[in-house]
This record gives structure tokens, sequence and C-alpha cells, in this order.
């Protein structure tokens, strides 16, 4: 019987031989859409004069740079972070930006801030850009608005991303403001996230224009409330971000400006340095109670399968769903899509191979694993319903022959004789005997734990 990729019958064992290959992020350009890097490491983006800083110059594909004259010149070569040069602010400080960077709001982006806070409890804008003086507000970030400490507030449009529960107001920092697009039925949302973490409530609607003024260190409106304290790297990206890739930028400037402690341990990047470690590629799972394993909660198969593959795995499964279903909540991710994929659909019905189609189809993912349907106790050989899975199951292994799997018949196969649950009755029958489910088609733990290990041995026979 094929059970997909020539995967054979073997115990449980432990983590998968760790992921070699080249660096995961050698320089920011790696990742596609860099349009502004204002790097303060870079002396020769800098124009000084007794260490005054009248232009700084962005490395991004929009060119362009930002400027400032007479006291309102940030100094350069007198601090650092890390063992970095960092530009030094002292609330009578800013720079403005050229017409080339102001773009950037115009839709979908992913800005990173990396910076220092030398007040407490002050308001301060660390930079501030409107569609005109006076305008309506693009972008932006502040801290401890109205003189509240612990407040973060980032600008995707006139309405604030506020997270007024945010310690690290106080610096050093690493912020992102992550925007994304409106895909489907799914509406744009713009996140504020600190050191890796976005908070409840640290998120809302974006309003997408072009810039007409932009300042660093202020309100282009006036010379109120600038900046005090370092101010190291400005990044955009043009695009929406995948949470692995803002999470692979954060972690390459936290250790790139020596601010790994700071960085959430939830960052894969916090101990692994990503310009010399190499890039794992993480999985989302998108199907019904299969993937969701509500039953057996902090025992699922993907829960198994983070722990001991070390690849971040994400959950999409939702008990009960049909293939369509399940279909219309992927073709709509703006977050996972660049991880393996791995489908289960069909058990619940459902347009099930038009559907894959159309799950593959979107934001196409080169490395996929389809599996099988799962059967019921009651839907044995015999059963028009044994008939019409199985022949399911064999349309999409013919549709989709080197990304095939079925759990079902691998778990069928441990009930062969000589096998761990060896038994006759329900191996001839085709279904999973009742000492291993929870009800009539749900599997216990012991059982559902063994897919993680199928799923990591097809990974591994893959190279992924």
């Amino acid at each position: 019987m094929m059970l997909g990729l020539g995967l054979s019958i073997t115990q449980q064992r432990g983590a998968a031989a760790p992921f070699t290959g080249t660096p995961a992020m050698a320089a920011l350009t790696d990742l596609s859409g860099l349009v502004i890097d204002f790097d303060a490491s870079d002396a020769a983006t800098i124009t000084q004069a007794a260490g005054l800083v009248s232009q700084w110059n962005n490395k991004g594909s929009y060119g362009g740079n930002a400027v400032s004259t007479g006291s309102n010149r940030p100094t350069t070569g007198t601090r650092t972070m890390g063992t970095l040069n960092t530009l030094d602010f002292n609330s009578s400080n800013h720079l403005d930006m050229s017409a080339e960077v102001l773009p950037i709001t115009a839709a979908a982006n992913c800005q990173f801030l990396v910076w220092d806070n030398d007040l407490n409890a002050t308001a301060a804008f660390l930079h501030l850009g409107q569609n005109t003086l006076a305008g309506s507000v693009r972008a932006g970030l502040q801290v401890d608005v109205g003189n509240v400490d612990n407040r973060i507030y980032q600008y995707a449009g006139a309405s604030a991303i506020t997270d007024p529960n945010a310690p690290e107001s106080d610096g050093p920092a690493i912020t992102c403001l992550r925007a994304e697009p409106t895909v489907g039925a799914s509406a744009a949302v713009a996140y504020n996230y600190v050191n890796g973490i976005t908070r409840a409530g640290a998120n809302g609607a974006p309003t997408y224009g072009a810039m007409g003024v932009w300042r660093i260190a202020g309100d282009p409106d006036n010379t109120s409330a600038r900046w005090n304290g370092a101010i190291s790297q400005i990044v955009a990206y043009n695009r929406n971000m995948t949470v692995d890739e803002q999470a692979l930028v954060e972690g390459y400037l936290a250790w790139k400006w020596g601010l790994t402690a700071n960085l959430s341990a939830s960052n894969e990047w916090k101990t692994k340095d990503p310009r010399a470690t190499a890039k794992t590629n993480n999985i989302v799972v998108w199907g019904n109670s299969f993937t969701q394993n509500a039953w057996i909660p902090g025992q699922e198969w993907t829960t198994l399968l983070q722990t001991n593959s070390g690849r971040k795995v994400s959950n999409q499964g939702v008990g009960g769903e049909t293939s369509d279903q399940i279909c219309a909540r992927s073709v709509i991710d703006k977050k996972f899509y660049d991880r393996i994929r791995i489908i289960e659909v069909g058990t619940n019905g459902g347009s099930t191979l038009a559907k894959i189609a159309e799950m593959l189809a979107y934001q196409t993912p080169s490395k996929f694993i389809i599996f099988g349907t799962f059967r019921s106790v009651n839907e044995e050989v015999g059963q028009p319903s044994y008939d019409a899975k199985v022949a399911l199951d064999a349309s999409i292994q013919a549709a989709y022959p080197d990304n095939y799997m079925s759990p079902m018949e691998l778990a069928v196969e441990l009930q062969a004789p000589g096998q761990v649950y060896a038994n006759s009755t329900f191996y001839a029958k085709r279904v999973i005997q009742d000492a291993l489910r929870a009800d009539t088609i749900h599997w216990t733990a012991p059982l559902i734990a063994y897919i993680d290990q199928w799923v990591r041995d097809f990974i591994t026979a893959k190279g992924w």
C-alpha cells in the first residue's frame, strides 16, 4: 500500500539533525523590498563637521537622504550601541527626509527602528511623517505619550497603534511596525511590535498614502517633543512581510547592535546569529480537527513537531471544517505563506481536489505536504464511505505523488501483525482500534504523536 514518499513504520525517535546551509541573513538586502536603510554604523553614509551631522544617506533602493543645519544637527562619533557608532540627539536636534523616501507609506510596508531613550516619562517623537505640514499623520513613533511612562505609540495613518504597557519605552529597543495589505476578505491591519512582541490591542487599521514631510527625531510642524537619545538604524521594506521575515530582520538587528538580551524569547534568532546560522524552514498546518487536536490540549502533534524539529509550527486547524472552509482561511493568510505548508483537508467533505489546487496557487509554496483523509470506526472496508475516501485519497496522491502522505494508512499499518499496536481485526477493517481512539474518529495522544514523527521523516527525506 502506498503511504506517501515510501515511508515505513518506525518507532518514535529524537529530533532531526540540524539544518545546514548558507547564513539566514548575511545582509538586510537578502530580503526583497529594502527601500530604506539609514545606518549610523556606516560612516560613509554620514556627512559631518566636528561631529555635527548635516546629512545622513539612505542605503536602501529609494536613495535620498535626511538633512539638518545649524543647532538642529545631531552628533556622531560620541556614542555607541553595542560596539557600533550611533547618532546622538539631545532634544534640540532633528533631520528632515528628502522626497525619495516619502512613498514608503503609500501601501503595505514594514518599518524597523533601533533606538535608545535617555529620558523617562517624557513624550518624544523618534520620527513623524505627514501628508503635508499640519496635515494628516502617515508614519511615526512616539514614546511616553502625554508624559506617561511605558507608552510606545506607532502610527500607520492618523490613528495611533498604541501600546500603553511598554516598559521598553526607556530603551534600548528594536521596534517594528508591520502594516499588512488587504487580501480578499481580510482587511489591512498594522501591528506595533517592541523587541519582537506585540501586546493585546497593539494593532489597528492603517491608512495608506504617501508622505509630503517626514522628520527624524521630531515633529515636522514644530520643534517640541524632539528625541533625546540614540537613533542607530531606520529600516523599511515596501511590502508585506511574513512573521518569519520580520523575526529574521529583528534578529539580525539585535545581533548587530548588541541587543539580543532585549529580544523576545519567542524570536527564534535570540540565541543564534542569523549572520552565521543557516535558515530553518518553519511550518504552517492548515486543516480541521486532526490538525487542531482540541481533545488533547498540550499534546497536539503540531506542538510535538515544534519541540522535536526545532522549527516554528503554526497550527491553523479548526475542527469540523470542510475543504472549502479551510481553503477560504488559507488564501487570505498574510503571516505564514513562506513556510513549509501542510494541508489536511477532505475528511469532512467539500471540493477537495479543487481546493487543494487553490491553496497551492496562493503564494505558491516550494515545499508542501498533502495529507490523505481520516476515517472513523464506521468507515471500514466494505462501507461506501470507505470506498469514497480511499478513492479521494488515490486522486490526491495521483495529483501530488511527490508530496502526498497518509497518516491514516500509516496508523493502520501500526496494527499489522508484529507491529506496536498489532490488532488483526481492525487491521483488516482498515480503521483504528477502540483503545487508540478518543471517540469514533479522533486518535488518542500516543497514536497522534506518530504524526509528528512521520512528518519529520518526510521533511528529512525531502532535505527541507
